[in-house]
C-alpha cells in the first residue's frame, strides 16, 4: 500500500499539469452543487489492492479535476458502480465504431438518472507499456446492459494518463448532469460502513447592518452641499454613513454641528479630497462609492467562510458584487461560484501577485478589502 501512496502523491504532481478530455462546466442543479460530497450507493469499482484521497478540487489545465483517482496497478479489475446501460465506449455511442485509437473509456447510464464514467482503462499489451491493447471488457457495446459489480475492463494508463502511473479516473454525475464529489460515496463503498453525509447550506454570513445606497437616498440626491448649520434628514444619513465607517460624529441627531464637520473632513483627507468640510457633488459621489462597498461587507470579514468553485449562497453574491466593483467580471451576480467568478478571481489574483488558485481564502479576501478601501471587521462587529 505504501508504494500506492507514493505514486498518488507523483501523480497529482504529474497531472496537475496534464490537461482532461474535456472542460466541464462548474454548475449547480437544484438538488446538489458542483463538488457537492454526496452519500450515493455505489460498488467500488477496482476490485484489487489501490489507494486514492480526496482529488476532486486538484488543479488542472482546463480547471478542476471533477473527479476521483484510484491508483492501482495495470489489469487489475474494474466493475461497474451501479447497475445501467453503457452510454458511450471511447467517446462513441455508435456500437459499430468503438473508435480503437481512443481506447479506453466508458460511460455507465444508472437506472436512476445517474451516471458513472471510467476512464483511463489499460489500453496495452500486458507487462508492457505499447498502446495496443483493450482494456474493456468482452461483449461490451454502446446500449449493452451492465449489473452493478460487473467486469468492465483493467485499470491502464491510457489517454493522457500515459505520463502518469496506472489508476482509473472515477467521475460521478447526478441525474441532472452536475459533477458531484465520490470520494466519501467510495470510502463506503470500499469500507461497507454506512456514512452520513450532511446537505451543505451556505455559511451564516457575519452581522452586518451596513447602508447601502438605499438608505441614503436623501444624501445622494441632495443637490445643494451639505455644511455646517445645516439640519435635516440627509444630514442624519450622512451621520449615520460617517459613524458606520469609522468616523466618529457624536450624536446622530440630523444636526450638522462641530464633530460632524470634523468627520466630514477626516473622510474627505482619506479619500484624497479638499478636505474643507462641505458636503458637495464630489463627496457625494465618493460617499455613494463607499455605500456600494461597505453593503457587501460580510462577505470579506475576517470569520467568512472559504469560496472555491461550486459553493452557493449570499457570501458568493455578495463576492461577485465585489469583484464587479473592483473591474472584474463575475458574471451574473447569481450566488453561485462557476467559471466566470472563478476566473474573475484568478485575474485579480494575478494582478495582485498572490497565488492565484481561483479561491477566495483569507488572503484574497483581505487583499480584496485593501483594494476597496474596506475595513469588514470594523463595519461588522
Amino acid at each position: 500500500m505504501t508504494h500506492l501512496k507514493s505514486l498518488a502523491i507523483a501523480l497529482l504532481l504529474v497531472a496537475a499539469a496534464a490537461p482532461q478530455a474535456a472542460a466541464h462546466p462548474q454548475i449547480s442543479g437544484s438538488r446538489h452543487a458542483f463538488g457537492e460530497m454526496v452519500d450515493y450507493p455505489l460498488v467500488f469499482p477496482v476490485q484489487g489492492e489501490n489507494y486514492f484521497f480526496d482529488s476532486f478540487w486538484a488543479g488542472r489545465a482546463d480547471g478542476i479535476h471533477h473527479a476521483q483517482d484510484i491508483m492501482a496497478d495495470k489489469m487489475v479489475p474494474v466493475v461497474a458502480a451501479a447497475s445501467g446501460t453503457i452510454r458511450y465506449i471511447n467517446w462513441s455511442s455508435n456500437p459499430n465504431d468503438l473508435r480503437p485509437s481512443r481506447c479506453c473509456t466508458l460511460q455507465i447510464d444508472h437506472d436512476d438518472g445517474w451516471a458513472s464514467k471510467y476512464i483511463h482503462l489499460n489500453n496495452d499489451t500486458p507487462g508492457t507499456d505499447d498502446g495496443q491493447g483493450w482494456g474493456i471488457a468482452d461483449g461490451l457495446l454502446p446500449g449493452t446492459r451492465v449489473e452493478a459489480g460487473q467486469l468492465i475492463g483493467w485499470v491502464g494508463d491510457s489517454g493522457n494518463a500515459e505520463g502518469t502511473n496506472p489508476h482509473l479516473h472515477f467521475e460521478l454525475v447526478d441525474a441532472e448532469g452536475i459533477y458531484v464529489n465520490a470520494f466519501e460515496a467510495l470510502r463506503a463503498a470500499e469500507s461497507g460502513e454506512p456514512i452520513t453525509i450532511t446537505t451543505p447550506t451556505p455559511a451564516t454570513l457575519p452581522d452586518c447592518d451596513t447602508m447601502g445606497p438605499e438608505d441614503a437616498t436623501k444624501l445622494l440626491n441632495r443637490t445643494k452641499p451639505l455644511r455646517k448649520g445645516s439640519k435635516g434628514g440627509a444630514v442624519r444619513q450622512l451621520q449615520r454613513f460617517l459613524a458606520e465607517v469609522g468616523y466618529p460624529v457624536g450624536p446622530i441627531d440630523a444636526k450638522f454641528g462641530r464633530s460632524t464637520r470634523k468627520a466630514v473632513r477626516e473622510f474627505q483627507r482619506d479619500h484624497g479630497l479638499t478636505d474643507d468640510g462641505v458636503v458637495g457633488s464630489g463627496t457625494r459621489a465618493e460617499i455613494a462609492a463607499v455605500l456600494e462597498v461597505i453593503q457587501y461587507a460580510a462577505a470579506l470579514h475576517p470569520e467568512a467562510r472559504v469560496l472555491r468553485p461550486g459553493a452557493i449562497g449570499e457570501d458568493v453574491e455578495q463576492i461577485q458584487h465585489l469583484l464587479d466593483i473592483a473591474g472584474y467580471d463575475p458574471g451574473t451576480p447569481d450566488g453561485s461560484y462557476g467559471d466566470l467568478t472563478s476566473t474573475a478571481v484568478t485575474e485579480f489574483q494575478d494582478d495582485q501577485g498572490i497565488r492565484s488558485d481561483g479561491k477566495v481564502g483569507p488572503r484574497t479576501r483581505n487583499i480584496l478589502a485593501e483594494f476597496l478601501e474596506i475595513d469588514a471587521a470594523a463595519i461588522c462587529d
